[in-house]
Order: C-alpha cells, then sequence, then structure tokens
C-alpha cells in the first residue's frame, strides 16, 4: 500500500472518540519547541487541569540501549529507526493511550512525525518508516515550530559549547565540520516538516519571534478550539507516575519573565 494511504486511514483522538486530546510538537533541534510546550504544560496545571506530559525517545524499556548505541556509534539507520519505535510503541501502549482514555490532556514533544522526518533523510524509505508507525492515531494539534537553521544552531550553541554527534548528522559522513553538518541535515529535516504541513495539517508558528509571542499564539488556538472545562482534575486526583523528562534549556531572563508561565 502507498505510504500516503496510510496517513490518509489515520484517524485524531477525537475523531476515535477519546475523552482525552493530544497535543504534539515538532521542528528542528533548536526550534524552542520543548520550551513552548514546558510553557503549556505550566498554564494547563495552573487551571487545575488534567495533564500529562511524554517526550520522544523517553521510554525506559530502551533508553539505556539506545544511549549506549549511540556513545559507541553502533546504531544503522534502520537500526535506529526501530529502537525509536519501540521506544513509542512502549509510551503509545502503556502511557499515551490509557490517559487519553481517562480523559487527559495529553502533550507530546515530539510525535511520529520526527521519524517521518529524520528516518526518511537518514535513508529509511517513507513507506518503511510509515508502516512502522502505521498503528498510532494522530495528534488532534500538531504545532509545528518553524525556524531559521542559524537561529536554531545559536539557540543549541547558547545552551552548551558544541553540537552532539547525531543532532548534527555526523553519521551520514554529510560534512567533516559538524556545524555545516548540522545545516545540511537540519535543512533537509526541515524540508521533510515542510512537505507534511498539508498533509497532516500542522498548525505552524514562527519560532523566530519572542518565546512569550509564540506561547500566546498557541495558548489561544488551545483556548479557542477545546472545551477546557471538560479536563477539570477531580477532587481526588492523583499525578500518573511517568519517567521523569529533563528541563528544556533556555536563557535565565526567560524563565524569570512571569508573563509566559
Amino acid at each position: 500500500m502507498p505510504y500516503k494511504l496510510l496517513s490518509e486511514m489515520s484517524k485524531t483522538f477525537a475523531e476515535l472518540n477519546f475523552p482525552g486530546r493530544l497535543i504534539a510538537v515538532e521542528g528542528l533541534d533548536g526550534s524552542g519547541k520543548s520550551t513552548q510546550i514546558y510553557l503549556l504544560k505550566r498554564w494547563l496545571e495552573n487551571q487545575g487541569l488534567k495533564v500529562y506530559f511524554s517526550e520522544w525517545n523517553s521510554s525506559e524499556l530502551v533508553k539505556a540501549a539506545t544511549s549506549k548505541g549511540k556513545k559507541r556509534e553502533l546504531l544503522s539507520p534502520t537500526t535506529f529507526s526501530l529502537i525509536h519505535a519501540t521506544d513509542f510503541a512502549d509510551r503509545y501502549e502503556r502511557h499515551l493511550l490509557p490517559l487519553l482514555r481517562a480523559g487527559y490532556l495529553v502533550l507530546c514533544d515530539r510525535y511520529i512525525f520526527t521519524a517521518y522526518a529524520r528516518d526518511v533523510v537518514r535513508g529509511c524509505p517513507p513507506e518503511w518508516v510509515r508502516a512502522i508507525y502505521s498503528f498510532a492515531a494522530l495528534p488532534d494539534f500538531t504545532f509545528f515550530f518553524r525556524s531559521n537553521l542559524e537561529v536554531s544552531l545559536q539557540r543549541i550553541l547558547d545552551g552548551r559549547p558544541q553540537l552532539k554527534y547525531f543532532e548534527a548528522g555526523m553519521d551520514l559522513r554529510l560534512s567533516s565540520d559538524p556545524y555545516e553538518s548540522f545545516r545540511i541535515f537540519q535543512g533537509r529535516i526541515l524540508e521533510q516538516y515542510l512537505a507534511m504541513t498539508s498533509e497532516f495539517n500542522f498548525l505552524v508558528i514562527d519560532a523566530n519571534q519572542p518565546v512569550e509571542v509564540q506561547q500566546n499564539a498557541v495558548r489561544d488556538l488551545i483556548a479557542n478550539s477545546v472545551d477546557l472545562s471538560l479536563f477539570k482534575r477531580e477532587e481526588n486526583y492523583t499525578r500518573p507516575q511517568r519517567p521523569p523528562a529533563q528541563k528544556p534549556r533556555w536563557k535565565e531572563n526567560l524563565v524569570e519573565d512571569q508573563s509566559v508561565l
């Protein structure tokens, strides 16, 4: 079956009559998407809503194996793809689906579209990648934070002295210069995202704008599209258990800006 038909068969969680809603963010490394979904999470929780957060490549089932494979540079594109698919399937079955059935707002820092973009750029056939994830329903909202390559690169370097091997696409031997490799690799990923924008109805946010401008746009869209009163926490609410998540990196002055918290 052609890979486009696989996506046409997929439905959102709302269309599948789940009481919960899934909100995903996508974007290049350094686009600021993790900052934005963290701020959205804080805003929703402050309203007393049932919220659950999940991030890419965080399943305890395969996290150690992924880390070891990266350090030793043992992962082929196919192995990389299968490990991430295993990670996603584990989180999808054990965390995302149960909480969506329980009426939660589930926030995902990256979803299947990350695989659609990265794995294809690394050389995996598009129809093969999409078939692997064909069990997954589509998000109810997918925000794509579109940033310039230079902006993304500078944001990463503001937080640490050098690029990571895989985020720069060094495994693809695109360039011996990690910064040039990053530009080529992330540029190709950006092309994949742009090709998916209409197909999956991405909500495109200009990620070159100030943090608070982006966050206000995200909040307005969610508030105007979802009856948030349906997701109020009960009096005996207990926060669901989840793997510890790393806090996103941003500049200290942005953390102090209470207008976006």
